[in-house]
């Protein structure tokens, strides 16, 4: 059974990479930070709509429950948002609005902290169950969940606009090969043509706050 297992998390990862190759996505998070662009790079395009930001969930406590007992209908047995993750979600809404990055659809994981990211950054999100956590899954829904988002991220947004998903980091790396260490971090991705995309920028959470601080006191570029 063992063998059986680690034979199609074997294959899950090779569909990944294989995903991973085919939009050009480095496949590992350090790689990828080195080559993508900044938030003041790619703030335009935001503006004008049409990307897919892809968050990890705000930071949380370290401590209490563990996803091993998380009931997903009671929040008080998951692992949160900290104070400071509620701040820090909650800052970078705000850095959205100043900076005048449209958001259309916003879609989360069913656990609570990423509920709790969208609502305090976006004021709303609709829940999907493709986003579940996708570290300690079965084969199947790991291949399942991984296929789902990159549906999500070659999608392109309603006009105007850019989708917004929250979710963790399991999902992205199973998805792209990109492994978003930092909790808050964010990861812009271009929907192509032919149920492809491509990334284009690592925004770390800090980074929309300081360029919209930048922005409104008239000191960026």
């Amino acid at each position: 059974m063992r063998n059986a297992f680690r034979w199609h998390r074997t294959i899950a990862m090779l569909i990944g990479l294989v995903a991973t190759m085919n939009i050009g996505v480095a496949a590992s998070a350090e790689n990828a930070a080195i080559t993508l662009n900044d938030l003041s790079a790619v703030l335009g395009e935001l503006r004008n709509g049409g990307l897919v930001i892809y968050f990890r969930h705000g930071a949380t406590n370290q401590t209490g429950s563990s996803d091993e007992t998380a009931d997903l209908t009671k929040c008080e047995t998951q692992r949160n948002l900290s104070a400071e993750g509620r701040e820090q979600v909650t800052q970078i809404g705000k850095a959205f609005q100043s900076l005048k990055i449209p958001v259309g659809s916003v879609t989360t994981s069913p656990f609570c902290r990423c509920k709790d990211t969208a609502q305090l950054a976006f004021g709303r999100f609709t829940v999907s169950d493709d986003l579940y956590f996708a570290i300690g899954t079965g084969a199947g829904e790991t291949i399942r969940f991984a296929e789902s988002l990159r549906r999500m991220l070659s999608t392109a947004p309603a006009e105007a606009t850019n989708t917004v998903v929250v979710s963790h980091t399991a999902n992205l790396r199973e998805a792209t090969g990109i492994w978003p260490k930092r909790e808050g971090v964010a990861y812009v991705f271009r929907p192509l043509p032919g149920g492809k995309f491509e990334v284009i920028a690592m925004v770390p959470p800090e980074d929309w706050e300081k360029l919209a601080h930048l922005k409104s006191s008239g000191k960026s570029r």
